[in-house]
């Protein structure tokens, strides 16, 4: 699990992996599973999509935005 931070908004985001798409029209297609952090509710993009979107929260910023864990 990685933290990106979505460049429009700012807000954090937990990326759960990569998924395929199996509908008809976009078959076999790479997506991206993702979540905030506040929250559980789990949503998907494609994955050249979420690349433009979101940039990766790098590690040493991590502790600074979520604090250390226990």
């Amino acid at each position: 699990m990685a933290l990106f931070r979505n460049k429009k908004n700012g807000n954090l985001y937990f990326a759960q992996g990569t998924v395929t798409n199996a509908t008809n029209a976009q078959d076999n297609q790479e997506m991206v599973l993702y979540r905030p952090v506040k929250s559980e509710r789990l949503f998907c993009r494609e994955q050249e999509e979420f690349n433009q979107k979101f940039e990766p929260v790098e590690a040493d910023e991590i502790v600074n935005l979520l604090g250390p864990l226990k």
